[in-house]
């Protein structure tokens, strides 16, 4: 099995942590590796992994990952009803639709980017 890591520089790893296992609920604590850098493992694939390191930021103001889900109109309804506590967000008012699929846009406590994605391919 191909593992892939998601390297990702944040504010807090603290707040990270918080947002992506517990608000958002897509990922879970995989790893402690010390000198304020952990890692978490998505629920859904056990191959992909985010690799958080305290450090400045975002770097950048593109979406850094996408990650694949079912349904993404369902997991939209269920974002827009979380209380987001550590800074991050859902930045999409509503789901964007394309003619190969839908994706939503959100935005990490440290303000990195990503996409939620759903191909209708």
């Amino acid at each position: 099995m191909i593992k892939v890591q998601i390297r990702l520089r944040v504010d807090s790893v603290r707040d990270a942590e918080r947002y992506y296992c517990d608000e958002l609920g897509l990922f879970e604590f995989y790893h402690d590796y010390g000198m304020e850098t952990v890692s978490l493992v998505s629920r859904d694939n056990p191959s992909f992994f985010l690799i958080l390191s305290a450090g400045a930021g975002a770097c950048s103001d593109d979406c850094l990952f996408g990650l694949e889900t079912k349904d993404c109109d369902l997991l939209f309804e269920r974002l827009r009803s979380v209380r987001f506590e550590t800074g991050g967000r859902l930045l999409s008012s509503e789901v964007f639709e394309y003619p190969l699929g839908k994706n939503v846009l959100l935005r990490d406590p440290s303000g990195n980017k990503f996409l939620i994605f759903e191909e209708s391919i």
